[in-house]
């Protein structure tokens, strides 16, 4: 399985590669939504994991134009200060879900079927 994590705190994203290449995933990182498009540009992914506060395009924003080139990926968002009118827009707009930062480590398994709770 590949998937994207972005978030532009690097220990988020050192955290989530480690995490799921332990349980066998190719993980692609970025630090902004435009290095995430960069990387899609080269690389089909399964899942991506979008921190919402991100410099210049959000992640609500990255995940809709993902959403356009990457018609069977499952999207979520994680946000570690929640604005529920992005959570909201970004539910809407077809996140599977949205994660609390600090968020536990099993709901970010289960949801792409590493594991089942």
């Amino acid at each position: 399985m590949k998937i994207l994590v972005v978030d532009d705190q690097d220990d988020i994203c050192e955290f989530m590669k480690d995490l799921l290449e332990v349980h066998g995933c190719e993980v692609f990182t970025a630090g902004s939504g435009e290095e995430a498009l960069d990387i899609t540009k080269e690389v089909d992914i399964d899942a991506a994991y979008l921190d919402i506060c991100l410099p210049g395009m959000d992640g609500v924003e990255t995940m809709k134009e993902l959403m356009k080139r990457a018609k069977n990926t499952k999207f979520f968002l994680m946000t570690g200060a929640p604005d529920e009118d992005r959570v909201r827009e970004g539910l809407d707009s077809g996140a599977s879900a949205c994660f609390m930062k600090p968020f536990q480590i099993a709901d970010v398994l289960e949801a792409i079927g590493i594991i089942s709770c």
